[in-house]
């Protein structure tokens, strides 16, 4: 299942199209494969995880899968993605002195409420 974080950084032509893009992601109808996805890491030694959006079209991330990806950020293309994964993690290790980037989003979700 994809889960959307509160705090989704948004990079490129998608600042402008970010309701689009999830509500095609959620149907699976995302026909462009430029977008990029940042989400927590599914390997604990990794920082993030950088997803090609077209893969979420494959059956292994339909909602009744128990390994949910959890979206921070989306970016128009690969290199707009890995500057937006740079950008996530100074600011993680600037406010929390970490690299846990999990960790603190979860506590950002925690204090937006």
């Amino acid at each position: 299942m994809i889960e959307w974080d509160n705090n989704l950084r948004l990079r490129g032509k998608a600042r402008k199209k970010e309701k689009k893009i999830k509500k095609l992601v959620e149907k699976r109808k995302l026909r462009s494969v430029g977008y990029y996805a940042l989400a927590f890491p599914s390997n604990k030694e990794n920082i993030l995880d950088i997803y090609n959006m077209g893969e979420f079209l494959f059956a292994h991330y339909r909602k009744d899968h128990t390994d949910n990806v959890h979206v921070i950020g989306i970016a128009d293309n690969r290199e707009e993605a890995t500057e937006l994964a740079r950008d996530i993690i100074d600011e993680v290790y600037r406010e929390s002195g970490t690299f846990d980037v999990e960790r603190y989003f979860r506590k950002c979700s925690e204090s937006s409420y």
